[in-house]
């Protein structure tokens, strides 16, 4: 089970929406931010983890911009004030006994990920990959095979352009990710982990999320405007967030 996956799905009426998951005190509900379909996000303690949830008739699979900004908000609110475990928009429970049978099943789980997770927050970058292996002209030596027709080429031709192509593509990769280095290179030191996420199919952005000490947010924003004014690659940063790339219960051991 992963915390990034429903725990138990379903739209059964009025189960419980799943926020996040922390252990500690517990903060005053008066205090907590109205949560999801104007309810009162609620804190459920179990055997030291704390779990904040509301009460849910059904979820939205394609939640409006309000709906997650509402969401988002009652879990940025909880990471203001501790560790947590951030969950995605869609995890539920069907009752309190769901949500302490998922809390018994991974406790161990969950204090060992919170325990990774201290004191950290997360910061994102994003940078443009190449765009710029466009389509050579129809009589160039080097045709794409998308930008011709059959009639135009031999076999042989055909093949060969083929085998530019991805020629062209394994080169746009290995750009890519030697981007990715450089930018990491250049962070040494201000972060403690990172993943990369690269674009899909069709997608022109790659995002790397890093886990960032908390008092050390300046510093990393700062690094990386050095990475700007170095012209290493035009970078969008952003953050910090709760650690939302990092709050995968499968990960827990590292990569």
């Amino acid at each position: 089970l992963s915390f990034r996956a429903c725990a138990i799905c379903g739209s059964r009426p009025m189960s419980y929406l799943l926020y996040c998951v922390f252990r500690g005190g517990r903060p005053p509900e008066a205090e907590l931010p109205t949560g999801i379909q104007g309810k009162t996000v609620l804190v459920v303690d179990r055997s030291g983890l704390g779990a904040a949830v509301s009460e849910i008739a059904q979820i939205d699979p394609v939640p409006d911009v309000a709906t997650v900004l509402t969401y988002e908000g009652v879990v940025e609110y909880l990471f203001g004030q501790q560790t947590i475990i951030p969950m995605r928009y869609g995890c539920t429970v069907p009752d309190r006994m769901g949500l302490a049978a998922l809390l018994d099943g991974r406790h161990k789980d969950c204090e060992a990920l919170l325990h990774r997770l201290d004191g950290l927050a997360e910061m994102g970058i994003q940078f443009a990959a190449s765009t710029s292996e466009a389509c050579p002209a129809i009589d160039s030596p080097e045709v794409h095979p998308a930008c011709s027709q059959p009639s135009d080429r031999s076999g042989v031709s055909y093949l060969l352009a083929k085998q530019q192509h991805y020629g062209s593509a394994d080169r746009v990769a290995e750009a890519r990710n030697q981007r990715v280095t450089t930018v990491c290179r250049a962070l040494s030191g201000q972060f403690v982990r990172h993943k990369v996420e690269r674009p899909a199919s069709g997608a022109h952005v790659v995002s790397i999320y890093f886990l960032v000490p908390r008092g050390s947010v300046e510093s990393f924003r700062e690094a990386s405007r050095r990475c700007l004014e170095d012209r290493l690659t035009k970078l969008v940063v952003s953050g910090p967030w709760p650690p939302y790339n990092f709050a995968d219960i499968a990960n827990i051991s590292g990569n």
